[in-house]
């Protein structure tokens, strides 16, 4: 169909929607001019765009003026995917609009599963996405099936997040995560291996903090490197040379 002629069905399709409402909408669902062609996908990272298309479940009859609440709700079924919209692009077109979550941790499923910063579990695979993320040690592992995973996994995932909008320089050194003993938190880096124990909610000063608590040392003692930056106490900021997990 040529293209002056699409825009002028169009524009007459706006009008008849304004006068008659529904009934203009109830007629065209049934109208070739408005039969889906053109499906297009915005804000995919993880997901490709066919499979987005595939998740609306198109048939050669789907209308734009079918019901894209059906159609959104698809989209929301997938376990990636955080928030959707779908609206119409007339006269033969629709934009689906998504918000993927984002894998913020490994957590135990029991194997090592992505989760995102609310604990949903992602079906994604950490070797072939090359996700480096850090790693949430725990006993708890969700049910077969579950979306979630527990609480306590969930609230680190939280905690990891906050890391993230705190320091991404500090998070990126992190390889995991935990709780001890007595509710505290301990996030553990490899290079240089050594642990900090933080409240939970730390603020970003407290982790500098730390991390000049960690660089003072080191300076000092370079042939004896501190094992422990303990942030736990407001105004207090402890340097020990032994590991400390389960205060």
């Amino acid at each position: 169909m040529r293209r002056d002629v699409k825009i002028l069905l169009t524009t007459a399709g706006l009008g008849a929607v304004a006068i008659w409402g529904g009934a203009f909408a109830d007629a065209a669902v049934k109208m070739d001019t408005f039969l889906v062609t053109d499906v297009q996908v915005r804000g995919v990272r993880y997901l490709s765009e066919e499979t987005v298309v595939a998740l609306l479940d198109l048939t050669p009859q789907s209308s734009v003026w079918s019901d894209t609440e059906v159609w959104n709700d698809r989209v929301l079924a997938h376990p990636l995917v955080k928030t959707s919209r779908v609206t119409r692009r007339l006269p033969d077109g629709l934009l689906v609009e998504v918000t993927e979550r984002t894998p913020i941790a490994l957590a135990p499923t029991p194997t090592l599963e992505p989760i995102d910063a609310e604990g949903y579990r992602l079906p994604l695979d950490p070797v072939v996405y090359r996700l480096d993320l850090p790693v949430i040690y725990t006993t708890r592992v969700p049910p077969a099936g579950a979306l979630l995973v527990p609480d306590e996994v969930r609230r680190l995932a939280s905690e990891v997040q906050h890391l993230m909008t705190s320091d991404t320089a500090f998070l990126q050194r992190v390889s995991s995560v935990a709780w001890t003993e007595r509710g505290a938190i301990v996030v553990s880096w490899t290079q240089p291996s050594v642990d900090f124990l933080l409240a939970p909610r730390s603020p970003a000063a407290r982790l500098r903090e730390g991390l000049g608590a960690l660089a003072d040392a080191a300076a000092k003692t370079p042939n004896q490197p501190p094992k422990v930056i303990d942030l736990r106490f407001a105004e207090q900021v402890v340097v020990r040379r032994e590991t400390g997990r389960g205060q």
